[in-house]
């Protein structure tokens, strides 16, 4: 490509470097745009970072983060970048749950093909009645026939709408809720319940299947920047201060250090909260950023707990515990790589999951690490034979946009008010929750939006 026909591209600025940019610049970049991905930090990957510890030398992530084989446009975008080895997916799903004194049981899915055996391990849970699982099998029916009526309501009340008794809520569906929506049932939209029902867990058998990254998670998309300047684009990384508005329309961006940069368009793939820092005033109190400026900045915190043993009392690769603070254990010897001396130091290494933390978020790292032992003790009892050698907390009091019935509907589109301003990010109108796929998908919806615009003119 020659200079020549790179100056006569449309040129677009892609703001934040996430899943949501991500995507959005490489698609665009695919469409012949000439494409600038301006992130803050040095590193590609927005709320999914990964960072050393310095005590163990491990490359830890900032909370343990889960994609499923559903996710389209993630593998999608990781297929291009050529990452998606970097992933360690499960034949089958299979997921294992224990409580206090109560053992080990698991979902398991490889029984039978596809969604029929997604819903025989559902109904073969340990500690069901007859009627519970006639419930549960009538629910996945009904949610697979698309009967349902989530609408305006809570996945709680939905759930005790179809039958579902409150220890199949406590046993099966909280912790599925929690992982896939980052909320407690009471409060998450069923809109999106039902969605994450009907496209991870019933469609299919590669579609319920985990992967999980075997390395630091951010280091599946670090190919992008070269990626992208073999494709005429680039990557800064600099800090945003505004975007450029001029006669209605935005011309570009300008920096911290007060450069400017202009571009054609602008696709911004930031938090709500953050895009309308960068707004200038008469924009911000335009109707459609007003409305979603109190909604739509209402995050729900994740506590990750990393703890280095002596030795290693967890069988699973990962496991859900019931009753407790803890709601996630994910074995980090069984599922992710390790330098030997390492390993030899620290035979145990776990990562602790606390999902719609609340007031966790806010207590000290002692209080937290000292509240999880407790429980993993409980849980585990040969666990207090074992030496900790080392933890490290990490909270995210920002991980997800909290979406309820009162404000899932506010989610905008990719198309604003500003002409040549684009949204994408986990937090726009996907019809998905706030995860990797949702900000994934949003990406390619902006790239799409943005090349139809540039065809029509």
């Amino acid at each position: 490509m020659t200079e020549q026909s790179e100056d006569t591209r449309p040129h677009c600025i892609v703001i934040g470097g996430g899943f949501a940019g991500t995507t959005a610049a490489v698609r665009l970049a695919e469409a012949g745009v000439r494409v600038t991905l301006i992130e803050a930090r040095e590193r590609l990957g927005g709320r999914v970072q990964s960072l050393t510890d310095v005590t163990t030398g491990e490359t830890i992530d900032n909370g343990q983060h889960l994609l499923m084989g559903c996710y389209e446009s993630a593998l999608r975008l990781l297929a291009t970048l050529g990452t998606t080895h970097l992933l360690r997916r499960q034949k089958a799903l299979r997921v294992w749950f224990t409580e206090r004194a109560g053992g080990a049981f698991a979902l398991d899915a490889s029984r039978l093909p596809g969604k029929l055996g997604v819903a025989l391990g559902m109904m073969l849970l340990k500690g069901l009645s007859r009627r519970e699982q006639f419930m549960l099998l009538r629910f996945a029916a009904r949610l697979q026939l698309n009967l349902l009526r989530a609408d305006g309501k809570t996945a709680a009340v939905l759930l005790r709408e179809e039958g579902q008794s409150e220890r199949v809520i406590m046993r099966l569906w909280e912790p599925i809720v929690l992982a896939t929506l980052n909320a407690p049932v009471a409060a998450t939209s069923a809109t999106l319940f039902v969605t994450v029902m009907r496209l991870a867990f019933l469609g299919g058998r590669e579609a319920s299947q985990m992967l999980i990254a075997e390395t630091g998670l951010d280091e599946v998309l670090t190919p992008a920047s070269a990626w992208l300047h073999m494709h005429g684009g680039r990557v800064v990384s600099e800090v945003v201060s505004e975007i450029l508005v001029e006669n209605g329309a935005v011309c570009g961006v300008r920096l911290k250090n007060g450069a400017e940069h202009r571009a054609d368009i602008v696709v911004s793939a930031v938090p709500a909260n953050t895009l309308l820092k960068f707004l200038p005033e008469p924009q911000r109190t335009m109707p459609f950023f007003e409305r979603f400026a109190e909604s739509l900045t209402l995050y729900s915190p994740i506590v990750s707990v990393y703890l280095w043993f002596d030795r290693d009392f967890v069988q699973q690769d990962f496991i859900a515990l019931l009753g407790t603070t803890i709601q996630w254990i994910f074995n980090r010897r069984k599922l992710c790589h390790a330098p030997d001396d390492v390993v030899k130091r620290f035979p145990c290494h776990l990562s602790l999951t606390v999902s719609a933390a609340g007031d966790l978020a806010s207590a000290s790292a002692q209080t937290i690490v000292e509240r999880c032992l407790v429980e993993l003790h409980d849980v585990f009892p040969e666990s207090r034979a074992a030496t900790l050698f080392h933890s490290r907390v990490i909270r995210e009091r920002n991980a997800t946009p909290l979406f309820t019935p009162a404000n899932e509907y506010l989610r905008p589109n990719p198309v604003t008010p500003l002409r040549n301003l684009f949204l994408a990010g986990d937090w726009t109108n996907t019809g998905l929750p706030a995860t990797i796929e949702g900000a994934a998908l949003s990406g390619e919806r902006a790239a799409e939006r943005v090349v139809t615009g540039l065809w029509r003119q």
